[in-house]
């Protein structure tokens, strides 16, 4: 995260719904001030490492809401002019043990197809159920841990379509691709920017883009499977 002229950090260490660990540059001068504000049930503030903890009423609260209000009066307290908010909670992807089957499946295909080898029937079945049972259980494991899948599993629909016209072996690269490929790509963590301004006794925070090369990296693959995608249908 680079510094800049006036601004303060602050760093999500650990997010779930009603509850958030919060990391600051600088103290809270008066982080009591938080208390006050509606749907924040409780806020802890360990002034030796600069932390605090906070718990919200997810119904009256958004995570996006709960952090402007603390950057807010964070910002107003130090005088900052730019605060950023840099997600560190989130952790890496790991490729399931059902993926890298997936995976050795269709590279299997694909060096028995160019090498003309026998077994075609073998293979192909290998590929198509391994990668299923791959995209399968990465939206199970996403409704389990958000509550909701990304748009990629539905390249299940593709794969099954591609059993009647034969092009099983390009319809499971693709699938395995778009389910997979774009969490194989190092994210950056997530950062939000906000320019705070002043007008009397009221505090404006304007949210400022953040571009990331990786984040433009894993856009371009996902564009790129995807158009693939939509011209072999």
């Amino acid at each position: 995260m680079h510094d800049n002229l006036g601004a303060v950090h602050v760093t999500v260490r650990h997010s779930m719904a009603g509850r958030i660990r919060l990391s600051f540059e600088k103290p809270f001068p008066n982080p009591q001030v938080l208390k006050k504000e509606k749907g924040i049930l409780r806020m802890e503030w360990n002034p030796k490492i600069c932390s605090m903890l906070v718990l919200y009423d997810t119904t009256v609260l958004t995570e996006f809401e709960l952090l402007r209000q603390v950057c807010g009066h964070y910002a107003v307290q130090v005088e900052a002019a730019l605060i950023h908010v840099r997600h560190e909670e989130e952790e890496g992807f790991i490729l399931s043990s059902s993926g890298i089957m997936a995976l050795l499946a269709i590279g299997t295909d694909a060096f028995r197809t160019a090498l003309a080898l026998p077994g075609a029937a073998v293979t192909r079945w290998l590929a198509v159920i391994t990668t299923l049972a791959a995209v399968v259980e990465h939206g199970w494991e996403e409704v389990n841990q958000r509550g909701s899948f990304d748009p990629e599993v539905m390249s299940i629909v593709y794969l099954l379509n591609s059993l009647s016209n034969g092009k099983t072996l390009q319809a499971s690269a693709i699938a395995w691709g778009l389910t997979f490929g774009r969490h194989l790509i190092p994210k950056d963590p997530r950062e939000t920017a906000w320019m705070i301004s002043r007008h009397g006794d009221r505090v404006t925070l304007t949210p400022i883009a953040i571009s990331s090369g990786r984040g433009y990296a894993q856009k371009l693959l996902q564009s790129g499977l995807t158009a693939m995608t939509h011209q072999r249908v």
